[in-house]
């Protein structure tokens, strides 16, 4: 009679090579991801961030180095509206555009002033468009004039005591320009009139961080 075949078993040795050689990889694991099992889906998630170990965030902003203020409590835009640095027309025009999450940067000691750059996620790409064109059309009306496009961006607008500004203003220029849904807001609140001629460089830094397109 036949005898029943017994499955072949892999050397003792070989078997507990491979157990720890699996356990050891499971650790690492563990060890990368802070402690938390391994997502099945970790291979294929993309390189973000710097080097791709930080996530980048959407809401992009320069760093102006200088006398950076920490506000990183503002995470949407009630924590904006709350800063009181907005006018009351102007927080209407966030709000009709649907205003949700927000960022905001500040360094106060730049050797040309102060500098705000503010980005707001709205509904969409067309309230994006509106909201910038209504908040440069605002500027006018609290007495800032037209400035020369910097870096493709054209809606600036500045208040200059030294060209026939206001001549108890301090020297402002104000940049508003979109990235697909998103309203960028550069400010410079500038310590003399020769400053605002440093507006350029400042736009342009915010704009490595987060592009125009309208």
């Amino acid at each position: 009679m036949e005898q029943a075949r017994t499955p072949a078993r892999a050397p003792v040795a070989g078997t507990l090579l491979i157990v720890v050689a699996f356990a050891a990889a499971a650790v690492g694991a563990w060890v990368a991801w802070g402690g938390v099992p391994l997502p099945a889906t970790a291979r294929n998630l993309p390189a973000t961030g710097e080097a791709g170990r930080l996530a980048a965030d959407p809401l992009a902003l320069a760093d102006f180095d200088a006398g950076t203020e920490d506000y990183s409590h503002v995470r949407g835009f009630p924590d904006v509206r709350a800063l009181d640095f907005l006018s009351p027309a102007e927080v209407r025009a966030y709000e009709a555009a649907g205003a949700g999450a927000a960022r905001m940067t500040v360094a106060s000691r730049r050797p040309e002033g102060r500098v705000l750059a503010v980005v707001v996620k709205v509904a969409d790409r067309a309230a994006a468009l509106r909201a910038a064109d209504e908040l440069d059309g605002l500027q006018s009306r609290f007495g800032l004039q037209r400035r020369d496009p910097e870096q493709g961006v054209h809606r600036i607008t500045e208040v200059d005591p030294a060209r026939g500004g206001d001549a108890g203003a301090r020297p402002t220029a104000r940049a508003h320009y979109t990235h697909a849904d998103l309203v960028v807001r550069v400010e410079l609140n500038a310590r003399t009139s020769a400053d605002l001629a440093r507006f350029g460089a400042l736009v342009a830094k915010q704009l490595t961080a987060l592009p125009a397109d309208g």
